[in-house]
């Protein structure tokens, strides 16, 4: 209910005709829950077994405009996670997916927009591939070590060309580490083919004392190693990153890839992305990936596939499998998961 409070509050506090007020406001739910088999092998250890249910999100989005009697003046959404049982190395996981709370100043048509607050940095596809929502996951958990993180961006067209350009913490969603900011920024354009539609993008971000994660853990969804200090699974390291990416439609196929290259401060690192997305009718798809990533002291491969079905406009039901490939010197852990999920979207709950 804090979301319907704070959206009626503003409503309340610019009701007035003169001057800016809440036009819109509106609250929306969503209800994500997974029962997961996990199997993995590590050397040196016992192989692990386990199969659980677990809820993944239940959580409301707030989001207000206000305007005045010419244009929209400022975009508000807070995101709330009221309950959920997802983690990852030292809660680092959760972080990533949850905590969006941020405001759009809106300068008017054709100047740009300045965010404030913390939301998804603008480097490689997350601007456009919400991972939010699915068990697959992109290449941001170890190319970036953060998803969701705090600070200012601008972010707006220059011609045929989208940008965005930002200064954030650098450690997600809980404050800067060292009171430096990392400076990150993306530069995109669509173009029109006879056969589809391509969007290509270019990215570059530097920063100090970002996380970094070993290669042998799942920074999302998993757990750091069983029996080693916390620095074996996750320590901070300056990085600098530049990628390129690309998003092709044509028909039913949807194509995402990506490729990123750069150093942390011990040496160099690369990582590659690769998915494809095929609408088998007007509820089902079908979607198969790869990703691995390199740094100094280990790799990571994940490969996975899955396949949804719509069973009305706000209910899907999603079957996911990955087989992960993690190496460092001298130690391997290879992991698979296969996953059931149920979400269930519920807009509209309270709004105007």
């Amino acid at each position: 209910m804090m979301g319907v409070v704070i959206a009626a509050a503003l409503a309340g506090s610019w009701a007035g005709e003169d001057g800016p007020r809440v036009s819109t406001w509106r609250v929306d739910g969503r209800l994500d829950y997974q029962v997961m088999r996990m199997e993995a092998a590590m050397s040196g250890m016992p192989d692990m077994a386990d199969t659980r249910g677990a809820l993944m999100a239940a959580e409301i989005e707030t989001t207000a405009t206000i305007a005045n009697g010419e244009r929209d003046l400022l975009d508000l959404a807070v995101q709330w996670p009221y309950a959920t049982e997802m983690a990852g190395v030292a809660g680092r996981g959760k972080a990533m997916h949850f905590g969006n709370a941020y405001g759009v100043y809106k300068f008017g048509l054709g100047k740009p927009n300045l965010r404030v607050g913390q939301f998804v940095a603008p480097f490689g596809n997350l601007p456009y591939y919400e991972t939010h929502t699915r068990p697959l996951q992109s290449l941001y958990p170890n190319s970036l070590g953060v998803r969701i993180d705090r600070g200012v961006s601008l972010d707006g067209f220059a011609g045929d060309y989208d940008y965005g350009v930002a200064a954030m913490g650098g450690n997600g969603a809980r404050g800067d580490n060292n009171d430096s900011p990392v400076v990150l920024g993306r530069v995109a354009r669509r173009y029109d083919l006879p056969g589809g539609a391509l969007t290509a993008g270019v990215s570059a971000l530097y920063g100090t004392d970002m996380p970094r994660f070993s290669t042998l853990v799942d920074p999302v969804m998993g757990e750091a190693l069983a029996g080693m200090p916390l620095s074996a699974s996750l320590d901070f390291t300056d990085k600098t990153r530049v990628a390129l990416d690309a998003e092709y439609s044509a028909g039913p196929h949807l194509w995402r890839a990506e490729l990123v290259g750069g150093r942390d401060s011990d040496g160099g690192v690369n990582g590659q992305f690769l998915q494809w997305n095929r609408a088998l009718s007007d509820r089902d798809e079908f979607t198969a990936q790869a990703a691995r990533w390199e740094q100094p002291g280990g790799h990571r491969l994940r490969v996975g596939a899955s396949f949804g079905r719509r069973l009305d406009d706000y209910t899907l039901v999603r079957l996911t499998a990955e087989r992960s490939l993690g190496h460092e010197p001298g130690m391997d852990h290879n992991e698979t998961m296969i996953a059931v999920q149920l979400t269930r979207d519920v807009p509209n709950l309270f709004g105007k």
